[in-house]
């Protein structure tokens, strides 16, 4: 590669930076609290970058709770952990949408009202 090229770009969707705290579900914790706030980089239409303030691992499912443009709610999603890197103010997350099945969506009700 030369200097001037650019990297391949490999996502399916184009990144919108976006900086939001939102509130995170972890489904399957291996210790510690269930509930995480995690501070949103960018979102694409697949997924979403952001950081937490302790590790997740690859393969980790959250209920993330998403508000919908026009103050018109919220929205639960699921998602998945792809990868994650510690950085310099916590740990820096992939997370990939799950597509929005009835078994999802039973999972982020059942998840709600157990932390509730």
């Amino acid at each position: 590669m030369s200097e001037t090229s650019q990297p391949i770009e490999r996502r399916r969707h184009q990144r919108t930076m976006v900086q939001m705290k939102l509130k995170g579900i972890r489904l399957d914790p291996e210790e510690g609290e269930l509930i995480d706030t995690l501070r949103m980089v960018d979102i694409s239409r697949g997924g979403m970058g952001a950081v937490l303030d302790r590790p997740a691992y690859p393969g980790q499912r959250f209920v993330l709770n998403l508000p919908l443009t026009g103050h018109m709610g919220r929205r639960r999603i699921c998602a998945t952990v792809m990868r994650c890197k510690p950085t310099d103010d916590g740990w820096r997350i992939g997370l990939e949408f799950e597509p929005l099945s009835a078994g999802n969506w039973i999972a982020a009700a059942n998840s709600s009202i157990a932390a509730a």
